[in-house]
């Protein structure tokens, strides 16, 4: 008895070490990513301009990201001086020492001293907490520290063990049986945690390619449309053909500045559309489209009145129009689009039906993540971007599929009252 006893004791102290050590390797890894994928020209705009520089928006995309996908409690981007740039618990924190001064000062110093390491177990609020830093660099030089926060979300799984290993005192056997499933378990998260870490850094490098993409058509936009206005004081001719330059290039203005607001993470702006008017304007500007390729188009009948909705115009279009174009790739020759509209006092429908190959029910689960796609050249992000449109505007993207017998895509927006 006693020595299944002294057997257990010595097990769990193994296995408590054992997943200590691997949640110090995977939050140091983190810090490490993160820090890789910060520029010292975002470090510089952000300390020049604050939140009006692009600097700031890569970061912002950068941590919430990280955040959000691989369970942190938080995550800070700090300068050489330790002053926090930006910092995922809220824009008031800008400016001030980060928390961790305090707390594990030891782990600010390594990292300043370009080392990245892992604090000990410290308390916040009643919680145990560990966190990461690791060096931002320019070339060799250390310009910052990256610092990662997590709760010990291995205790749980220590705490069921304890309970297990006492237990085994009597049932040596079960007491077997339960470590190894304990590894198992343990393969299990570090296995999972990998994946997750992948996807952060996807995400992250998608909203840094988002963000400067935008700021960098932001200025030949400016300039076409100025030329476009000159043009337009030519003679008539002239002027219709630059009026429709500057309708474009505004309409593109607009599409770019909703790209930087999804960027940065800021919700909508509560402005309305007409959901039977855009759809209306994307099936005119379709049509063409499908009669060139032998497919059909069945608009819906009969045609509906206003459907004022939450979101507005321009994101209207965007979002029927990724949906239409996905439809129109799956649809063969004289295959079948159908288009309905079902308002509704509360919320208002529109459905697109089509009769294409469908989508096996293994991508059908991912569909709507970034670069998940059923397209060859695709890159996934057009549906992740309309669902994300529509779920800032309270409603929500549906999507069912009978493979063999087509899909069937649900748009789904609050009615806007008064």
């Amino acid at each position: 008895m006693l020595v299944t006893v002294l057997l257990g004791w010595v097990a769990y102290h193994g296995v408590r070490n054992a997943l200590a050590d691997e949640f110090a390797r995977r939050l140091e890894a983190l810090a490490r990513t993160a820090a890789s994928q910060v520029s010292a020209a975002d470090i510089r705009d952000t300390q020049l301009l604050g939140e009006e520089g692009t600097g700031y928006l890569a970061l912002q995309v950068l941590l919430e990201e990280l955040r959000s996908s691989t369970g942190l409690a938080s995550a800070a981007a700090l300068d050489s001086a330790g002053q926090t740039l930006y910092d995922t618990r809220g824009a008031e924190r800008q400016h001030e020492p980060n928390p961790l001064a305090r707390l594990a000062p030891y782990v600010l110093t390594s990292a300043q001293a370009g080392r990245a390491s892992v604090s000990y177990v410290y308390d916040l609020a009643g919680q145990p907490f560990r966190s990461g830093a690791a060096p931002i660099l320019d070339g060799t030089r250390v310009i910052g520290a990256l610092v990662v926060d997590s709760r010990l979300d291995y205790l749980p799984v220590l705490a069921d063990l304890r309970r297990t290993v006492f237990l085994a005192a009597f049932l040596s056997v079960l007491g077997i049986t339960v470590l190894a499933v304990v590894n198992i378990r343990v393969a299990g998260s570090a296995a999972r945690l990998e994946r997750q870490l992948s996807r952060a850094e996807n995400l992250a490098a998608m909203g840094r390619l988002t963000a400067t993409l935008a700021h960098e058509i932001k200025n030949p936009l400016a300039i076409i449309r100025g030329s476009a206005e000159r043009l337009g004081k030519l003679d008539p001719e002239s002027r219709r053909w630059a009026d429709s330059v500057v309708e474009e290039t505004d309409r593109l203005s607009r599409t770019v500045g909703r790209y930087l607001q999804f960027a940065r993470g800021e919700e909508a702006t509560g402005v309305g559309g007409d959901a039977a008017r855009a759809l209306a304007e994307t099936l005119d500007l379709l049509d063409g489209e499908f009669r060139s390729r032998r497919a059909i188009l069945v608009r819906p009948e009969p045609a509906p009145g206003a459907l004022p909705v939450t979101l507005d115009n321009e994101s209207l279009k965007q979002v029927f129009l990724n949906l239409m174009l996905n439809a129109l790739e799956a649809l063969g020759e004289n295959g079948r689009l159908v288009v309905s509209v079902e308002p509704g006092p509360a919320k208002v429908a529109v459905r697109f039906a089509d009769d294409g190959a469908g989508i096996p029910p293994e991508t059908l689960k991912q569909l709507g993540s970034p670069f998940v796609t059923t397209k060859a050249s695709g890159s996934g992000l057009g549906l992740f971007l309309s669902r994300r449109l529509v779920q800032a505007a309270g409603g929500t993207l549906e999507i069912t599929s009978d493979t063999g017998r087509g899909t069937v895509c649900t748009v789904l927006l609050p009615s806007k009252r008064g």
